[in-house]
Parts: structure tokens; C-alpha cells; sequence
């Protein structure tokens, strides 16, 4: 394989797609597909949303688990036809561990890949007293409030945000949201990389 071809950033998020993609027409768990691999749980759950570079026997191990040609998939990383629209059904949301947090839930949404740009959308829900540290992303957010009510902690300042309101701000900052609401606060995130 050609290395360049691994490294290419484009790519390593098709690949974490694709993977997840295999994994689900396989009607395999998570859990399952990593026992078989001889892999953590965590490390497959990096991989499929691409939080860190597989290693290439980490990807065989992956492959053969799913009983797939590696050679294949990266193949097909270049050959995949550009679906016309994508939908999530409200039961295909899947809880995405995200930054070490507590209190923070993330349900995947939609997830598109292309070669100028990355777009990545949760539903966020935020318990009372959820935590968390500050976190930089390499793009740019945009948060609506659904419910509830935050104040979004975005370097020096501090933003009061509740039900309704949105923001588009520059995800290299530092930042954080803290849910101000007696109970839950649910928003939509979406994440945008040039």
C-alpha cells in the first residue's frame, strides 16, 4: 500500500467510515469486531471517527475481523460514488465517546467527507453538573439550542446561550460549554473543516 495514500487526511476519514460502514452491514457490535481484532473497544472507537491513525497491522487485524481485503477498502476509498443526500434515522443515532468528559452525551447525526472540506453534526446532551476541560477543534462549530440553556466558554469570554439561540465561532478557540438549566440542555453541534 502506498503510504501516502494512508496518510492523506481525506482518506483516514473515509477509512474510519468505511470501517464502521463494513462493521454495521456485518450487523457486528463495537465490542465484538475489537475482541476479534485483538483490539480495545476504545482504539476501534477512535478509528471509526477518526480521533487517531491506525497502525497497518492494527488495520489488518481490523480487516480480517471483518473479513474484508484491505487492499480492497482502500480502493474503494478512491472508487466511492458521492451519495445525492444522506439521512439518519432518529433510531440510527449512535452515543459517540467524545473528549474525557462527565455529563456530556454525544449522538452521531451525519457525517460527509470531501476532498475540500469535512462536516460532522451531534446532538449534545448536557446533565446537571456536567464537566469538562477546554478543548480546541481544527475548524469551525456552529451550536443551536435545542433546550435548556448554556454559557459557552469561548476563550476570555463567556456566553449565555438558551433555548433557540445559536453561534458560529472559530473551534480553535479554546472552549466549552457549562449547562446552566435546572435540568438537561440538549443542542445540535456541527463541525466544519476546511
Amino acid at each position: 500500500l502506498n503510504n501516502s495514500k494512508i496518510m492523506n487526511k481525506n482518506n483516514l476519514i473515509n477509512l474510519g467510515i468505511s470501517i464502521k460502514r463494513e462493521r454495521k452491514s456485518k450487523n457486528m457490535r463495537l465490542s465484538e469486531v475489537a475482541d476479534i481484532a485483538g483490539v480495545s473497544k476504545s482504539l476501534l472507537s477512535k478509528i471509526e471517527n477518526f480521533r487517531t491513525i491506525p497502525s497497518l497491522p492494527v488495520l489488518i487485524k481490523i480487516t480480517n475481523a471483518l473479513k474484508i481485503n484491505i487492499g480492497e477498502l482502500f480502493s474503494e476509498l478512491e472508487e466511492t460514488k458521492e451519495p445525492d443526500y444522506i439521512i439518519t434515522r432518529r433510531d440510527e443515532m449512535e452515543v459517540v465517546k467524545r473528549e474525557k468528559s462527565k455529563g456530556f452525551l454525544y449522538q452521531s447525526l451525519i457525517l460527509k467527507s470531501r476532498k475540500d472540506f469535512f462536516f460532522e453534526s451531534f446532538i449534545v446532551t448536557l446533565e446537571k453538573g456536567s464537566e469538562r476541560k477546554t478543548v480546541s477543534t481544527n475548524g469551525d462549530e456552529f451550536l443551536f439550542i435545542l433546550e435548556g440553556s448554556i454559557d459557552l466558554i469561548l476563550g476570555n469570554d463567556r456566553i449565555s446561550l438558551c433555548g433557540g439561540d445559536s453561534i458560529y465561532f472559530n473551534g480553535r478557540i479554546p472552549h466549552v460549554p457549562k449547562n446552566t438549566s435546572e435540568g438537561e440542555t440538549r443542542f445540535l453541534i456541527i463541525y466544519l473543516v476546511e
